[in-house]
């Protein structure tokens, strides 16, 4: 395995319900802020660093959200983590998110056997998201991961906004990625259609296979 592909591998992040808590596994505030219904675009950017290596990331998204989507896009962030940091053999605890005017903040501590020595490996991740209206929200997700095949730290910020109408076939929950750069050079050869509720259920399936649950 390449440097580069072990320092992407543990900080892999998206940019990003009417469920109710028990399909969760965590409560969101019952006064958390909507966005409105329609096509929006998520602009990601970050870096990845191993003190000697450092990487720029970026991932451009267009979504359609309605009121279940809007919500599964914040659980959707929560189980992208905890898959991550499941390919360092770490299981996290359910975050117990918070709002504080208008913003939302929740936090994960994740520890685990190391692969490579006889140590406990630990990640803390942290995210907060701005509500700056309904049709704009703005996202920060800090990663530290000690301990493990790569220490490493990331910082993200996400941008949303509202563009629109969901046009093109999308249905709410429908996500097209149509970016995805390393240090500017673009790797998706075509866009790549998703669901946000298929990619929640892949999440949990993959962290659930690597841990043995």
């Amino acid at each position: 395995m390449t440097r580069r592909a072990r320092l992407l591998r543990p900080l892999v992040v998206v940019v990003a319900i009417g469920l109710g808590p028990s399909a969760f596994g965590f409560e969101l505030p019952a006064d958390l802020p909507t966005r409105n219904d329609g096509l929006w675009i998520i602009d990601q950017t970050g870096t990845i660093s191993d003190g000697e290596t450092t990487f720029e990331v970026q991932k451009i998204w267009s979504i359609c959200l309605d009121g279940k989507a809007d919500r599964a896009l914040h659980e959707l962030d929560v189980r992208e983590q905890q898959a991550s940091v499941a390919t360092l053999n770490e299981t996290c605890n359910e975050p117990q998110p918070t709002l504080s005017g208008n913003v939302l903040s929740w936090t994960m501590h994740c520890a685990g056997p190391s692969p490579i020595e006889d140590k406990i490996g630990k990640s803390d991740i942290r995210n907060t998201t701005t509500f700056e209206a309904h049709d704009e929200t703005h996202s920060e997700t800090v990663i530290i991961n000690r301990d493990n095949l790569v220490q490493s730290h990331g910082r993200f910020h996400a941008e949303m906004k509202r563009t629109g109408i969901c046009e093109g076939g999308l249905k709410p929950g429908d996500m097209i990625l149509k970016h995805w750069r390393v240090n500017g050079e673009e790797t998706l050869k075509a866009r790549q259609r998703r669901n946000v509720h298929d990619e929640i259920a892949n999440h949990k399936a993959f962290t659930a296979s690597r841990l043995g649950r």
